[in-house]
């Protein structure tokens, strides 16, 4: 019994500690787990763009184009041009699209409507199967802009497409130079 007085207090502290902590760990894990959810779905976005995964590059293109509200991304569109044009070498159809849209426009590039038509050409002619809707509707802008260039802008533009077809060919992107 007396050992039973002397044991008891301790017994108690212990177990309250226990389910404390363990209330408190349960806690802690599941606020860990969402974030590490979050963290690793950002890093493994992140790591295939990194690899030059065209999809990826192009999810990570529209974060910085439009964010996301309550993302903490900033609207760079800079960021998002740089990201479009990778994913576009790669031959996503969708960049090369939005790469047009921003260099026509002058969103994270200076205005330029040569590269503009180069962009929006080579979107018509992807050979994607996600590309048909791509196709048609930048085919149509295709021939607009070909009556609104002058034949220099025409034959730099052709010079243009050739040089992007050959670099998504043999796949050496970093001999493709970003347009100002």
């Amino acid at each position: 019994m007396q050992l039973l007085k002397k044991i008891l207090p301790i017994l108690l502290l212990l177990v309250t500690a226990v389910c404390s902590f363990s209330s408190h760990a349960a806690r802690l894990r599941e606020f860990g787990s969402q974030k590490n959810v979050y963290v690793t779905e950002w890093s493994k976005l992140k790591h295939k763009a990194e690899l030059g995964d065209p999809e990826a590059l192009f999810v990570l293109g529209n974060f910085y184009f439009e964010p996301p509200e309550g993302s903490g991304f900033r609207r760079n569109y800079k960021k998002a041009a740089e990201l479009y044009f990778q994913a576009s070498l790669r031959k996503n159809p969708a960049a090369q699209y939005n790469i047009a849209i921003m260099l026509h426009r002058g969103l994270g590039f200076k205005a330029n409507v040569v590269e503009s038509y180069v962009w929006f050409y080579l979107a018509s002619v992807n050979e994607s199967p996600v590309a048909k809707r791509i196709n048609r509707k930048t085919a149509e802008i295709v021939v607009q802009l070909k009556t609104e260039l002058k034949p220099d802008q025409l034959l730099e533009a052709e010079r243009l497409i050739e040089s992007y077809q050959n670099i998504m060919k043999t796949k050496r992107y970093r001999d493709a130079k970003l347009p100002d």
